[in-house]
């Protein structure tokens, strides 16, 4: 970078600098090493201007730490280097740039949606490659465009469910990730992240369980150089003591599956978001519930129907007897209903549990085939014992092992459809299933039982192609 000199923005005798200007060109880096127990941030932007006829031309740069940023947003070095032409400023900015860059340096660039360092005219702009709609969904904002939406007219039922779902979602994200959730989305220190920032950061994660489930040599500091490239693109709360930075490392199935499930609630919190605003910051119940694409209504505990399904789950528990309803909502998934495979036949009522925070996605977007089925062609890595499947039971409480509780104590599990065709019996474990045996349309996990030799402890009910299933109703409960 040569001899020019980098004088700390407003320090005594620092060149002058018009207050307007264009910003050239910019970027927002970002490292995390294990190895050094490094976390910054590195800000670079071009400015350009003309004043009375005459050019002016910098490169300003803002870094610091990280995690100073969560308590001092202005916090970090900032610094400013002045140059005569446009071809010499281009040149100490691709300096800068590709120093940090380096595999010495280490620093990735980041895509956020609107970046919350750097100079105050790059402030709530956005850095890196950013959908379309996600900047006009900020820029909408910013104009105070978002429009306040119609009533629904929702029963107090709803409501209070929507919230209760909403507020888990964005709890559990926000305690994970060095991250709050704001008018714009989901803000880190850095700025508000993008779709495509975290898809970035399951490519990392795709590596990482290669690593971990792989035989090298060196694999603790492949696990660590991984680990530090995820927490580049992805921030976490990590603690800045060295042993909590070596405890950060993701070296396990189970730690891997934690961060799959970290950034799948990342991408549903995006996903849901109302196309005229915020609907997590907003906490507008009506705009939550629209941004589901489900109709949910609750079943009166009067009606036939809430006594019939209150049967229905109480008398499927075959090895506890703790589940208690609070409530029964009936659900329609406009898109599932419409593709629901009918045909097939066999269809029974199943069950299905998953974590509170998880119930916005599952909501929106439906029960999804196991991620690693999709990403990364290998056996699934939690309890699939027979293979990258969608797995239901028939047993209340074998699903609420699968559940977690929110502050009000409460679970929730699907009721769900489930059109099972012909099924293929097995007592036997078998890993690595991606469809079902030629002739069949679902396999079954047969449970032992004293009659019954079977390396099953539950029935396990597994479906292979979504369109097999459509969830009908959900279920809260205490267990």
């Amino acid at each position: 970078m040569g001899n020019v000199i980098a004088w700390k923005n407003g320090e005594s005798g620092e060149p002058y600098f018009p207050a307007s200007f264009k910003i050239v060109r910019k970027a927002v880096l970002q490292v995390t090493d294990i190895k050094t127990n490094r976390n910054k941030y590195y800000a670079i932007e071009l400015h350009s201007t003309e004043e009375k006829g005459k050019a002016y031309f910098r490169v300003y740069t803002h870094y610091g730490r990280t995690d100073d940023l969560e308590t001092n947003p202005d916090s970090g070095q900032k610094e400013c280097r002045y140059f005569e032409t446009l071809p010499e400023a281009e040149g100490n900015y691709q300096s800068i740039y590709a120093q940090k860059t380096s595999a010495r340096k280490g620093y990735k660039e980041i895509s956020l949606a609107s970046s919350k360092i750097g100079s105050q005219q790059a402030r709530g702009t956005s850095s890196g490659e950013v959908d379309a709609k996600t900047i006009e969904k900020i820029e909408k904002a910013q104009k105070g465009e978002v429009k306040k939406p119609a009533s629904l007219n929702l029963p107090p039922e709803i409501k209070d469910l929507v919230a209760y779902l909403f507020s888990e979602a964005t709890s559990a994200l926000t305690s994970t990730v060095a991250a709050k959730i704001t008018a714009n989305g989901i803000e880190t220190p850095l700025g508000v992240l993008t779709i495509g920032q975290i898809e970035k950061g399951e490519a990392i994660l795709t590596e990482l369980y290669q690593a971990i489930t792989g035989n090298s040599g060196s694999k603790r500091a492949r696990l660590e150089d991984l680990s530090g490239q995820f927490y580049t693109l992805i921030p976490h709360r990590i603690g800045r003591s060295r042993d909590a930075v070596a405890a950060a490392v993701i070296d396990s199935v189970a730690q891997f599956g934690e961060k799959q499930d970290t950034l799948q609630l990342m991408k549903d919190m995006l996903q849901v978001n109302g196309a005229e605003g915020n609907v997590l910051y907003a906490a507008q119940i009506d705009e939550q519930y629209k941004s589901l694409n489900a109709e949910i209504s609750p079943v009166e505990k009067s009606m036939p129907e809430y006594r019939d399904l209150e049967s229905y789950v109480l008398k499927s528990q075959v090895k506890s007897k703790n589940i208690k309803i609070a409530n029964i909502f009936k659900l329609r998934r406009p898109h599932e209903a419409m593709e629901f495979a009918e045909q097939i036949g066999n269809q029974r009522l199943l069950f299905h549990g998953s974590r509170i925070q998880n119930w916005v996605g599952l909501l929106s977007r439906g029960i999804l085939l196991p991620k690693v089925v999709v990403n990364l062609g290998v056996n699934r890595t939690d309890a699939g014992w027979l293979g990258n499947g969608i797995y239901f039971g028939d047993a209340a409480c074998t699903s609420a092992f699968y559940t977690t509780p929110g502050r009000k104590h409460t679970r929730f599990m699907a009721i769900a459809n489930v059109a099972l065709g012909k099924m293929k019996d097995f007592n036997k474990i078998t890993y690595g299933i991606t469809e079902p045996p030629p002739g069949y349309h679902s396999c079954h996990g047969v449970r032992r039982t004293w009659r019954t030799s079977s390396q099953f402890d539950d029935d396990e009910y597994v479906i292979y192609d979504g369109k097999q299933k459509r969830m009908d109703y959900l279920v809260e409960f205490t267990a």
